[in-house]
């Protein structure tokens, strides 16, 4: 804390408020104020400034000011005076020019030289002849000047300016306006933290909202893509089953290519159509109440032709207390035919097994293969959009990289979840986790 004054032949002995009234009535006076306007409704600025009030009024202040320090340039954060117009004029001025170290440093004759010589304090006579005025017409006689910590980073200076009189602080007054200023310094922290909420919150609508833009936009160019890409693959079925006309074989070979680069490029579209639709929190699923069994076998019938072209063994499981569930029966499939045929996908020799069990509240799918396993970093990333797992099977079977991404979000959809267990050489397991009755919220 500094405490300053102008040169005068005065003495130092003006009488404080302490020695008038009994200094804990005062101090407790004071305390009770701040009190009040922190357990008021007003907002955090506003008790800053009303605080800054009782400083000045309890401290025979005829403005206090609030400096905060940046490292570009000062500014005035709060301020209060009791008709003194010019006391503000004076700060945004001398802040503007750079020159705020003139409020805070003290002009007695050796501190005011060594201070000179070091550059750090400016002769008035360096200022402008506006600047020089103004500072003449305001001569503060008194300065008391307060650092201010925000958990213990510097954040500027409480400055309180007296004009007609010279002004000492006693022992006790010294105290209570380090408790003030201790009490600024957590409001101030308090206001820093609302100002990062809301930013925060406001960061978070911005993000939210482009990303409902790019799920709006995406929706948009997959409905586009997807009315040609059907189009084609109609043609070319035509073409494949020589309605028009026998076809030779290098015709074949390349009308074939078109259907199989069409089918996957529209399991792509579809599939992006599916994320975005979720993303955007379109998507809706329809509920039924269905047979577990069915669904399951319905399932394993699709991909039984591919599994027994690699010599896979189809196994399916199904527990005894499994009978039915209320589930979106379309999503239900599409979930189990993407990890089955995956586990077929990435399995070159021994079997991929189907089991469910049942407890009161939850349906478990378990897809278990005997393929080339799962690496620990691999996994945490598997239901990430456009992640594949590097192996010489997943370069030899492309896919669009959200299969997983898709299960997992219409699993959780239905109040479930999609996880995995793998180990490296030994096989991978898939669990769909499916409650058996629908969610509150559904």
């Amino acid at each position: 804390m500094q405490i300053l004054a102008n040169q005068d032949t005065r003495t130092l002995n003006q009488e404080t408020e302490c020695d008038l009234v009994d200094y804990d009535r005062w101090q407790q006076e004071i305390i009770q104020k701040i009190n009040y306007l922190l357990n008021s409704s007003l907002d955090l600025h506003q008790i800053v400034t009303q605080i800054l009030s009782i400083v000045g009024v309890s401290f025979q202040g005829d403005s206090v000011i609030l400096i905060r320090v940046h490292e570009s340039r000062d500014e005035i954060y709060h301020y209060w005076s009791n008709n003194e117009p010019k006391v503000l004029e004076l700060i945004e001025t001398l802040i503007s020019q750079q020159r705020a170290n003139l409020l805070s440093f003290p002009p007695q004759d050796q501190i005011y030289q060594v201070c000179y010589l070091q550059g750090v304090i400016n002769d008035l006579t360096n200022l402008s002849l506006s600047t020089q005025q103004l500072i003449e017409s305001f001569l503060p006689c008194s300065i008391i000047s307060i650092p201010i910590f925000v958990k213990q980073q510097f954040f500027g200076h409480l400055i309180i300016y007296v004009k007609d009189s010279l002004r000492s602080l006693s022992s006790p007054e010294i105290n209570t306006l380090e408790m003030i200023v201790n009490q600024i310094a957590i409001t101030i922290h308090q206001i820093q933290l609302e100002e990062r909420l809301k930013d925060l919150e406001s960061e978070n609508q911005r993000l939210h909202k482009t990303s409902q833009n790019k799920s709006d936009y995406l929706s948009h160019i997959n409905h586009e893509l997807r009315t040609p890409l059907t189009g084609i693959l109609g043609f070319a079925k035509m073409l494949r089953e020589e309605l028009y006309g026998p076809l030779n074989e290098k015709q074949k070979q390349y009308i074939n290519g078109i259907a199989v680069s069409g089918e996957h490029l529209l399991a792509l579209v579809n599939d992006f159509l599916d994320l975005s639709k979720i993303e955007a929190e379109r998507e809706e699923i329809f509920l039924e109440t269905i047979a577990v069994e069915d669904i399951c076998l319905s399932a394993i019938s699709i991909v039984d032709s591919k599994a027994k072209e690699q010599g896979i063994n189809l196994i399916i499981e199904i527990g005894e207390n499994v009978d039915f569930c209320t589930v979106d029966q379309r999503r239900i499939k599409q979930i189990l035919l993407n990890l089955l045929s995956n586990a077929i996908k990435f399995t070159e020799k021994g079997s991929v097994t189907l089991a469910v069990k049942s407890d009161r509240e939850m349906l478990t799918f378990c897809i278990i293969d005997t393929g080339i396993g799962i690496k620990q970093d691999d996994q945490k990333k598997l239901f990430e959009p456009f992640q594949q797992i590097q192996s010489h099977l997943s370069r030899k079977h492309k896919g669009t990289g959200l299969g997983l991404t898709l299960s997992r979000k219409l699993a959780q959809l239905h109040g479930g979840d999609l996880t995995l267990t793998s180990e490296m050489g030994k096989g991978s397991c898939f669990t769909l986790h499916i409650p058996i009755k629908p969610i509150d919220n559904q």
